[in-house]
């Protein structure tokens, strides 16, 4: 298992070396002129040439190139065209950014994963048709288009969430919406309170997770799922109470609830479908109906025979999904206006911010790639017909 694991992160880091030099010269060949060239039109050749030496822009592709690997592996990101160090950026767009897609990845799977067992349970018919189709229209669905609808249904409709306004500008954020006479009176920005939302939400998910298996293991008792969701977001309040951030976290929360709608939305018919056709193929196997002729109860043999062996491939599914998930949220966020990764790399390649849009991206390639490594050792924890040993070589 240690050698397979050691073998599988140097794996992963060829693969971001490849993904990190393609992408590099991708952009560079693909995008037309360069930043001095788009928004240094009134400069003389002489202005403009200085500024091409102070962006390293008048160096070759391969010392641009060598210059890009080192910044990355000493993790100096450098600085961005506007001349902000671009770690700055990130601290204040990868919060929100994470709040929207974990907490609407884990709803959206949550979601799928149920919906996914008990159509395939209950078999063709009308509930399970229209719940298919459902989630099907919403999967395929144009994200821009879906999350219009979704904010003249409910945005519009209910006066909850007040488009528009806000405090732009403020700390280098643009929340719009927020109330400005409550961070107006605090020093915290809204980035650093989205990130204490984070960590309160990480908190709660890893001790009712802890607590889930615990009770499995030790009274052998199943936590429904809701009830795993519903202790952790109340959980999550509960760490923002403690943090003492609450009316804050809730302005920010009225927010979010848009975007992480939209992307669940957006999200759960792929792993409903998934879990729907793998739990389908499961429910023909001879041990499932083993298991009914000796009368065991229908939510054991749904939930520990079929379900457990039908979730693999929902999770090596979910996994591989990843990069794409994040880019729904890119789309999500530019639609629905909320300052996280996609609206800062929109806005940094309308400018042509080439740094901070690799940064960007090459975050989106870290987290595809540790999720994969991720997924080879759940497959190993959840199938244990596989065994990641070397094979041992044969003696004549």
């Amino acid at each position: 298992m240690a050698r397979y694991l050691i073998r599988q992160i140097f794996s992963s880091i060829t693969k971001l070396f490849v993904f990190i030099t393609f992408m590099f010269f991708f952009i560079q060949i693909m995008m037309p002129g360069d930043f001095v060239d788009q928004f240094a039109l009134f400069c003389d050749s002489e202005c403009q040439e200085t500024m091409r030496a102070q962006f390293g822009l008048d160096l070759p592709i391969w010392q641009r190139y060598l210059q890009w690997l080192r910044q990355v592996v000493t993790l100096d990101l450098g600085e961005s065209m506007s001349g902000q160090p671009i770690i700055e950026v990130l601290k204040d767009v990868i919060p929100p950014t994470l709040l929207v897609f974990v907490t609407g990845t884990a709803v959206a799977f949550m979601i799928g994963l149920w919906l996914g067992k008990r159509t395939a349970w209950r078999g063709p018919g009308f509930i399970s048709g229209t719940a298919t189709l459902g989630g099907i229209a919403l999967f395929t669905s144009f994200p821009p288009w879906l999350a219009w609808l979704v904010t003249y249904a409910f945005a519009r409709g209910t006066g909850f969430v007040v488009m528009g306004g806000g405090i732009g500008g403020l700390r280098g954020v643009t929340f719009h919406g927020l109330t400005r006479a409550l961070w107006i009176e605090t020093e915290i920005s809204p980035a650093a309170i989205t990130f204490q939302i984070m960590l309160s939400l990480f908190a709660s998910i890893i001790i009712f997770s802890t607590l889930k298996i615990l009770v499995k293991r030790v009274i052998k008792r199943e936590i429904p799922g809701i009830l795993i969701l519903i202790l952790i977001a109340a959980g999550a309040v509960g760490g923002c109470y403690y943090l003492g951030i609450e009316i804050l976290a809730f302005d920010i929360i009225k927010l979010a609830w848009l975007p992480t709608l939209v992307f669940t939305l957006l999200s759960f018919g792929e792993t409903m479908i998934i879990m729907q056709s793998s739990m389908t193929d499961v429910l023909k196997e001879e041990y499932i109906s083993t298991a009914k002729a000796k009368g065991l109860p229908t939510s054991t043999i749904r939930e520990k025979h079929a379900a457990r062996n039908a979730i693999l491939p929902v999770i090596s599914r979910l996994v591989i999904s990843l990069p794409y998930l994040i880019t729904g949220v890119v789309i999500v966020e530019s639609s629905v206006g909320w300052p996280g990764m996609g609206t800062s790399m929109w806005n940094a390649l309308y400018w042509q911010n080439m740094p901070l849009v690799m940064n960007i991206l090459l975050i989106v390639g870290v987290v595809a790639l540790v999720a994969r490594l991720i997924l080879d050792i759940l497959t190993a924890y959840l199938d244990p017909r596989i065994r990641y040993s070397s094979p041992q070589p044969t003696t004549l």
